[in-house]
């Protein structure tokens, strides 16, 4: 009968779980590190609660106390056993969002493991959107939101933005953990609010989270296991043979700049050469695909590499004037070991080192370290060689595609082809699964607008045209597009776009081509 109750128990923690896990865009959480290589025959095993304690404890400056029990066990067989393709896109996600976490939390003064939060509430998915309405990477509900100044309107939802809703949750984060001062108890705060934590707090007669849990929620109740769980398989995936999807250096070395201009993406995409659909998905809090004006600024996240040349478009526009960041700018190696878009340089650990020390040091992110190298631990030993990726700055970009009405348009010349006059490129050959894509490695699956304007790169009109007969950039209207829609979408008047099309209403045929501008 004892064995038969525990039986039942253990599978009602596991079916109080929270639900993001087993959702269709649920996630997985933290990284860790062991100290000593191991050999696992069996990637799939489970370790059992040895093996499992002693890798939590291995955790370096873990926030919350690692604690096995049957639900932290229950998340980590559901990443290694039941969800290991889920599992796989999670970890590939935190190549483009690791990095902004860290900086973030470093601006606040917070533990670096708090990136894994967002594993629990999204699977670092920034589309997200919970049964209640919580969105984006950190799940926050319309009224938090509002709260941290996280605007939301038909334009614009800055949950999803991850530069905006990151430094809300970085704020809402030290908040309570200045409220409770532990971070087990800010955690489930996080989840279920102060209030229910406070009322349960109230009743245990403690502030030990393990001692309140049975007075929390269920979701809540188990949130911190789940976070235990997700540390866990952020650092020990190699050992369970879970090679990550990683998205390309694109969308793993970025930066971001405020801008308080209007530019849409497809000028954003002229501009740069950057492919459109890596501009939708690395801006995705923007619904309309432009960016709107704003006297307080919004933000706009772009390969590094192109970022110098963003900033020379937006200051030729001529509104606004923006200073280049020095993260913006670069020189080019002589010798380029990479795709003609970045280059690989390497170093030798010259005395005992932490990982996460030398990747502040050499300004990369700490998973973006471990991956390129293939490292479980945290630690770094004397003669080790180290490899380390840099974007090649692109100073300016010069082929621009217009659509003409006389001919079929040129084919778009892809970032990776755009090289320096001054490097050599050559592909690199059959890298490891956990080395930054390279240009040739399929690109991540675009997020489209309703329609997708023509990339751009002059071209010559008909031979029989004549040679003072004007050249137009053309788009194709879809389906429920207004004039407004297509002006906000090239940022160009809407006065402009009427009296090159005949005074046209702000109605529109689907399939209808229209000039936008005189080039």
């Amino acid at each position: 009968m004892l064995k038969m109750n525990l039986t039942l128990r253990v599978i009602t923690l596991l079916l109080a779980l929270p639900a993001a896990l087993f959702s269709q865009d649920s996630a997985i959480d933290l990284p860790g590190d062991s100290l000593i290589a191991t050999v696992v025959t069996n990637p799939s095993a489970l370790p059992n609660d040895a093996q499992l304690a002693e890798r939590l404890n291995q955790l370096s400056n873990s926030c919350v106390t690692p604690r096995v029990n049957a639900v932290v066990k229950g998340y980590i067989k559901t990443y290694v056993q039941n969800k290991p393709e889920k599992t796989k896109s999670m970890l590939g996600r935190r190549m483009t969002y690791f990095p902004l976490f860290e900086e973030k939390l470093r601006e606040y003064g917070l533990p670096n493991d708090l990136k894994y939060l967002a594993v629990v509430e999204s699977a670092l998915n920034p589309k997200a959107v919970s049964r209640v309405g919580a969105t984006g990477l950190w799940q926050f509900m319309p009224y938090t939101g509002i709260d941290y100044g996280l605007q939301q309107n038909g334009v614009i939802d800055e949950r999803i933005d991850p530069v905006q809703a990151t430094d809300a949750a970085a704020r809402y984060l030290k908040h309570l953990y200045k409220q409770y001062n532990d971070w087990a108890l800010a955690l489930a705060a996080y989840n279920s609010g102060p209030t229910r934590v406070n009322s349960a707090i109230k009743k245990a007669h403690s502030n030990n989270f393990w001692v309140i849990q049975r007075y929390l929620p269920e979701e809540t109740r188990n949130y911190v296991p789940a976070f235990i769980a997700a540390s866990y398989i952020c650092n020990y995936f190699p050992l369970h043979g879970l090679v990550p999807n990683d998205p390309d250096f694109d969308q793993q070395i970025t930066s971001y700049i405020k801008i308080h201009d209007g530019v849409s993406f497809s000028a954003i995409a002229q501009a740069t050469g950057i492919d459109y659909g890596v501009i939708a998905a690395l801006n995705p809090g923007y619904k309309r695909y432009y960016v709107p004006s704003s006297k307080e600024g919004n933000y706009v996240t772009l390969p590094q590499r192109v970022m110098g040349t963003f900033v020379q478009y937006l200051n030729g526009l001529g509104a606004n004037k923006y200073a280049l960041d020095e993260n913006m700018s670069g020189t080019v190696p002589a010798g380029n070991l990479g795709d003609g878009r970045y280059w690989q340089t390497s170093l030798t650990v010259q005395k005992p080192d932490h990982v996460a020390r030398l990747a502040q040091a050499l300004g990369v992110s700490t998973d973006h370290l471990k991956a390129w190298n293939n490292l479980i631990s945290d630690y770094l030993y004397v003669g080790q060689q180290l490899k380390v990726w840099r974007p090649v700055i692109v100073q300016r970009h010069a082929n621009v595609q217009i659509e003409s009405p006389a001919v079929t348009p040129a084919k778009t010349t892809t970032p990776a082809a755009s090289k320096p006059t001054n490097t050599t490129p050559t592909s690199p050959a059959n890298k490891p699964k956990t080395d930054p894509p390279a240009a040739n490695k399929t690109k991540p699956e675009p997020t489209p607008p309703v329609t997708k304007p023509a990339a751009a790169a002059p071209t010559k009109t008909s031979a029989a045209a004549p040679a003072n007969t004007p050249e137009y950039q053309w788009h194709t209207v879809g389906r429920n597009e207004s004039l407004q829609d297509v002006a906000r979408l090239y940022n160009v008047p809407l006065a402009q776009l009427r009296t090159l099309n005949g005074d046209k209403d702000g109605s529109l045929q689907f399939g209808a081509r229209i000039k936008v501008k005189q080039i």
